[in-house]
């Protein structure tokens, strides 16, 4: 096989390749966007006071701040799973 020929052959496969849908831009016609938004500003919050509290502060505290911040994220994954 020539070097024409290789350079023929990864240009069809090129432009002939499929589509790849996690690069396009993030389009959530979602009626849920906002709260979902709303439930991941919540999470990040609680994170970081959480992480805060655990290193200046009381530990037993920090888990249950951590915990409570858990329950906003895995509400939002559940709306962004099922997609409700």
């Amino acid at each position: 096989m020539t070097e024409e020929e290789i350079k023929k052959n990864v240009d069809d496969a090129m432009a002939n390749r499929p589509k790849r849908h996690n690069l396009e831009p993030f389009k959530d016609s979602s009626r849920t966007r906002v709260l979902r938004m709303w439930l991941n500003i919540i999470f990040m919050v609680g994170a970081i006071v959480g992480l805060i509290v655990y290193f200046k502060a009381d530990h037993e505290m920090a888990k249950w701040i951590l915990l409570v911040s858990l329950v906003f994220k895995f509400v939002e994954l559940f709306l962004r799973i099922f997609k409700i």
